[in-house]
């Protein structure tokens, strides 16, 4: 987590217990993450925050949400898809080896005299896991179709042809 003042950090100093919410607009180059700063994450990214505080813990809730900018995995073809993520995380103030919670993975452990919450790195893990792990375009699966019927006969053409005729021949080979 980075030194000094987060893009996504929250007073809590002086916060009173009870559920708070708090929102925030930040854009991806705000994050010292190269996997944010690609094309997919353009636009702005709208993060909320749901703080639950009690004497001793406060429960902070992340939803982001963005529109990406990202490709088809058949064909290529670009696709704009609205992501959300969610995580959850608990604080609890005091000294963890006095609970018994130092190896616990379900708390993070918070001084007792922390003015603020620093969740710049949750928001940028929720949002890299947010990242669909398959992007398909409309058309799919006719762009599959397409993309294997159609060609110019350049050497681009060749070489892929080449490739998906090898890639046949050992789908055949382990059938």
């Amino acid at each position: 987590m980075r030194k000094g003042h987060g893009v996504i950090e929250i007073r809590i100093s002086g916060l009173a217990p009870g559920r708070h919410v708090e929102t925030f607009t930040c854009r991806a180059t705000d994050f010292s993450e190269p996997g944010l700063t690609d094309p997919a994450f353009s636009g702005d990214i709208h993060v909320t925050v749901e703080l639950d505080k009690s004497d001793r813990e406060i429960a902070a809730k992340i939803v982001t949400s963005t529109v990406a900018s990202l490709s088809c995995d058949a064909c290529l073809a670009p696709v704009r898809q609205e992501i959300t993520g969610e995580y959850g995380v608990l604080f609890r103030t005091g000294d963890p080896e006095e609970e018994g919670t130092e190896d616990d993975e379900e708390f993070r452990s918070l001084p007792q005299n922390a003015s603020a919450l620093d969740l710049t790195e949750d928001v940028r893990e929720t949002l890299l896991l947010s990242l669909p792990t398959k992007v398909s375009c409309e058309r799919y699966p006719e762009c599959l179709e397409d993309t294997a019927t159609t060609g110019s006969g350049d050497e681009t053409d060749v070489a892929r042809s080449n490739w998906q005729e090898q890639l046949k021949g050992l789908k055949h080979k382990f059938d």
